[in-house]
């Protein structure tokens, strides 16, 4: 159950930007800002829950490593959406074969997801007792809130469709 909540939130956080937010913000400094904001969380999720320097490297290590993982296949996942959004054009035929492999490669990684969550927590398991990573869970759910906040006030009204 612990693994459903962590999913959309590493997902939010290693999420490709929308196009609107590619208009807006240089490359190089979007990625600036989402390392800033990576490394303020985990600075103080290290001071909330009192991480030694070595439980912080750890911790470190397989969130930054998670982060990378989940980007691929965040943007892998996005290339299928696009594909099997085009075949659905109206006016169009779709092909049933492709419209079949496309959706079972959605469910692989989305499955892949799932596993990646549940391997990193056993990963955290290893060195967090419980409570630090209810902690870590909690504090991941709220930068969640945060980030799709801060996405919907970016998109404005028209972000609200």
């Amino acid at each position: 159950m612990r693994t459903i909540f962590l999913i959309p939130v590493l997902a939010a956080l290693a999420a490709p930007p929308l196009q609107a937010q590619d208009d807006q913000l240089p490359p190089q400094r979007r990625m600036a800002l989402q390392q800033e904001v990576m490394r303020r969380f985990m600075e103080n999720y290290r001071v909330q829950v009192a991480l030694d320097d070595e439980q912080f490297a750890r911790f470190e290590e397989i969130t930054r490593q998670s982060m990378e993982r989940r980007t691929e296949l965040l943007r892998r996942e996005r290339t299928l959406w696009m594909a099997l959004q085009g075949q659905m054009r109206p006016g169009v035929a779709a092909d049933a074969d492709s419209l079949t492999n496309l959706m079972e490669e959605l469910v692989a990684v989305q499955q892949q997801r799932v596993d990646d969550a549940r391997a990193d927590l056993a990963r955290y398991g290893e060195f967090l007792d419980p409570v630090q990573q209810a902690q870590l869970m909690l504090s991941l759910r709220r930068l969640q809130f945060q980030i799709e906040g801060a996405r919907m006030r970016q998109r404005g009204p028209q972000g609200m469709q």
